[in-house]
């Protein structure tokens, strides 16, 4: 996914060093850029030429319409011109990314090669990173033989590095190195293939498994075949071509990429001027232009949801309306097309609900319905191309009159659990990843029913807590202890409906606002203690009456503050939150028709790809979409989680339920991942300084300086369930062995001959191993031993003792080190060797020759 970011913001407020320019006409300036914006997306060069003529004129020192208008030359094949517009951009603003991209796009592209190096050298961006790589894998093809590929290979690396979730550039690596001989390095590359999300399509992972295969007995041509045979297999994909559209320096050899960013010099003198709030930013209604569908006869949808189901990296529009209608839609830069023909939905019921979620872990986002007839649906998505009910299977058909659907990780185990709220009572399905659903008990403590729910750790325990609100009775906080479930804590809010939770404050506490007769702003104190907040009474009281039917925090305006949205029969509201302090009615900059009818179906997503969030929402006309205008003026990120498929096994796919923690300046914001992409504003600053991810698992993963876009793979975790052994050899810490297996307290070993089960002995055992001379010297005059625990299980260690043997240097001594738990304690047996002969030939089970990997103790082993 790529994030426009807006040079708007210096034509807002434009201020010079010594005097004050003419007034520019805000909106005629966001006119001309949205207008033209979407004739550069359309293909309409000569319309979009003259709009961003316009913005130059009414904005001549901002970077913004020289890119733009340097980019459309650029699509139309203009190249001296677009240099020359690019080249003034470059002038006003020389930190801009895009618009050195662009640049030495076009030097590439008319044979300057080196003047493109040199401009790239100085962005530190993964885009330059791997424009540098394709430069050098095209001086390598025309004659730079091995070192031009070594140059290749060692680019992607840095690639790599910045975007470490990148399957494509991963792949790529893997196949110049596969070229460059490197068999070891190729291995460790597809083996991380293995475990990124989603997994290769089934006819591809056949190769995949034969190209490492060849890899591991070092067979480098049939490797090369394989590989070869994946690769194309794979390049084909959505999830390739969309990891692949993150990194690639431009889209297409011609096409230029609509450049929208901050103009530095400007923000540098705007920095203590502050802007006054919603300056500029006003939400159009584009639905006739944006190619949503006509429902027919004023259908009103019941049920509306994003979700990237074919992993190409944008969104998809799921639209459902009466009587049972369900439809699929693509979205693309805001502008929808039909997709139902290419993938259907076997709903017969349609959907008043419909939820994204990948539930079985497998990198593609499934979809759970709840129909019209008051029953439940999972569809299991087929690597994006088909979806089939497995409802039955999953045993999920019952959901006892629930109107919405939560997937979180309720017991932390590494998937998702189905939480449905809205019935007679709250049920909790927990999910056994094997594609199938136990009703927990009780619902796990989280005891009553409710009309709305949602999600996040507010006592900062690590724990996923779950707050439910109720219209009849009184909300509940349900507390997670890891323990016992859920417990619940004391009552303080009754006669609520829709629930929205949300660091509202910037305090790293998830705050909550409820729509009711006595909801409100309630504020956490960061134990899971909430209180009325009362500064914000004058403006929102008055929705105590009215009817609320949704609620979200959402920063429309990329100050870093999260603002407020509620929509209901009564119409829709925005409230601008002023800093933390109070929130201020802002339902000006709505259009004034949205203000007052009855709204249904809401969702809040950059939908148009420009790095601000716009609205798709439903009503009795059908569905609408709201672009935001004006509100990228301030920069933001975006952040997407990915999970590894192997290691811990303790994170669900896209990390929902994780906290994130973004530092930019004097600016700190706390978000829960609640979707596949979570946006923060960045108000002033250019980037962020610190991104702090703390996993479902309760592992924590810093990035500094993270991205615009930032794509964030889990990090893998050594570790083994006993403590190690290490020894100081004179140099450094040596580690030997894993330790203190045959005292596994009460694992189970095995089913005996009549059915029982055999369990190793809870008694301390004794335990040897070998520890060779050289790995052991003294140092000051003592011998040191360190013994560790990772802590992923309970340790007990009561001695330890050295036993020194002493042996001819012509004889091996080795100690018997295997694991026999029901033998209990075990004395002290040598096995000396003399003239050890190593095996002649060795084969696995496959036939496959594995004696080099057996000949020598090298740390090399059989691992297939």
């Amino acid at each position: 996914m790529k994030t426009f970011r807006s040079l708007a913001a210096a034509a807002l407020l434009f201020v010079t060093i010594g005097c004050r320019e003419k007034p520019i006409d805000q909106g005629a300036l966001i006119t001309a850029r949205t207008v033209g914006l979407d004739d550069l997306q359309r293909g309409r060069l000569a319309e979009a030429e003259q709009e961003f003529r316009k913005v130059i004129a009414l904005a001549p020192r901002d970077p913004l319409g020289y890119a733009n208008l340097g980019l459309t030359y650029l699509r139309a094949g203009r190249y001296g011109d677009a240099e020359s517009q690019l080249q003034r951009a470059r002038r006003l603003d020389t930190a801009n990314v895009d618009v050195a991209l662009s640049l030495a796009k076009l030097y590439a592209l008319t044979n300057r090669p080196d003047e493109a190096r040199k401009l790239l050298a100085l962005v530190s961006d993964p885009r330059a990173l791997y424009g540098l790589a394709e430069l050098e894998r095209e001086s390598g093809a025309g004659g730079g033989g091995d070192s031009g590929q070594q140059r290749y290979a060692e680019r992607l690396r840095q690639v790599l590095e910045r975007s470490p979730a990148n399957l494509a550039v991963r792949l790529k690596l893997a196949d110049v190195l596969l070229t460059l001989g490197e068999s070891d390095s190729t291995l460790r590359y597809l083996e991380d293939v293995r475990q990124l999300r989603p997994e290769p399509p089934r006819e591809a992972k056949p190769h995949l498994d034969a190209a490492i295969a060849a890899l591991r007995v070092r067979r480098l041509t049939a490797a090369r075949t394989e590989l070869d045979r994946f690769l194309r297999l794979m390049e084909v994909t959505a999830p390739y071509q969309a990891a692949l559209a993150k990194v690639d320096w431009t889209e297409g050899p011609l096409v230029g990429r609509p450049v929208l960013a901050f103009n530095p010099a400007s923000l540098i003198t705007m920095r203590g001027i502050a802007p006054a709030a919603n300056a500029g930013i006003h939400f159009t209604d584009v639905t006739g232009e944006s190619g949503l569908p006509d429902l027919g006869g004023g259908a009103a949808p019941t049920a509306l949801a994003l979700g990237d189901y074919d992993n190409d990296g944008e969104d998809n529009l799921l639209i459902a309306w009466p009587p049972s209608n369900v439809r699929l839609y693509t979205l693309r830069k805001g502008f929808v097309a039909d997709a139902g023909e290419r993938v259907t939905l076997p709903l017969p019921a349609g959907a008043m609900s419909a939820t994204f979620a990948d539930y079985d872990d497998d990198g593609w986002l499934d979809l759970f319905v709840i129909g019209t007839d008051g029953r439940g649906y999972l569809l299991h998505n087929r690597e994006g191309r088909q979806f089939e009910d497995v409802t039955t299977a999953a045993h999920v058909r019952d959901v006892d009159g629930a109107r919405r659907a939560l997937f979180v990780d309720l017991d932390h185990d590494g998937d998702l659990d189905l939480l449905l709220v809205g019935g007679n009572s709250l049920a909790v399905y927990r999910n056994n990843l094997d594609g199938t659903f136990t009703l927990a008990p009780n619902a796990d403590g989280i005891v009553q029913g409710g009309t709305d729910a949602a999600f996040g750790d507010v006592d900062d325990d690590g724990r996923t807590d779950v707050f439910v609100t109720s219209q009849v009775g009184r909300d509940g906080l349900f507390l997670n202890d890891a323990v016992r479930g859920f417990t619940r804590t004391a009552d303080t809010i009754r006669g609520s409906g829709p629930v929205a939770i949300g660091d509202y404050d910037n305090d790293g506490a998830l705050d909550l606002f409820v729509g009711g007769s006595e909801g409100g702003l309630w504020h956490n104190d960061g134990s899971g203690k909430f209180t009325r907040d009362t500064r914000s009474a004058a403006v929102l009281d008055r929705l105590r009456s009215a009817a609320v039917g949704s609620v979200a925090f959402v920063d429309y305006d990329n100050d870093g503050w999260l603002d407020l949205l509620i929509a209901g029969p009564q119409g829709m509201r925005l409230f601008h939150n002023d800093g933390g302090k109070r929130f201020e009615d802002a339902s000006f900059v709505l259009p004034p028709e949205v203000q007052h009818d009855s709204i249904g179906p809401l969702l809040v997503a950059d939908l148009d790809g420009d790095g601000d969030q716009d609205i798709l929402f439903g009503d009795r006309h059908g569905v609408h979409l709201l672009r935001n205008d004006g509100g990228n003026a301030h920069l933001g990120m975006q952040v997407q989680l990915t999970a590894l498929r192997t290691g811990s096994g303790k994170n669900n796919t896209f990390g929902i339920g994780s906290r994130l923690e973004v530092r930019a300046g004097e600016l700190y914001q706390t978000r829960v991942v609640t979707s596949r992409v979570t946006p923060f504003g960045l108000g002033s600053h250019f980037k962020a300084d610190v991104l702090r991810v703390q996993w479902t698992n309760g592992v924590p993963q810093t990035i500094y300086f993270p991205g615009t876009d930032q794509d964030v793979l889990e990090r893998q975790q050594l570790k083994g369930s006993c403590a190690f052994l290490y020894t100081w050899d004179g140099k450094q810490f040596r580690f030997i062995t894993d330790i203190m297996w045959r005292s596994a307290l009460g694992m189970p070993v095995g089913i005996m001959g009549k059915g029982a089960a055999a369990y190793a002995p809870a008694g301390a055992s004794r335990e040897y191993v070998r520890i060779p001379g050289e790995a052991l010297q003294a140092r000051n005059g003592r011998y040191v031993l360190e013994v560790t625990e990772e802590l992923w299980e309970t340790a007990y260690l009561d001695q330890l003792r050295l036993v020194a043997v002493d042996h001819p240097d012509s004889v091996e001594v080795f100690v018997d080190e295997r694991f026999p738990p029901a033998s209990g304690s075990n004395g002290l047996r040598l096995f000396p060797t003399i003239h050890p002969r190593p095996p002649l030939s060795a084969v696995d089970g496959h036939g496959t020759d594995v004696l080099d990997d057996l000949r020598e103790h090298d740390y090399r082993y059989v691992s297939n």
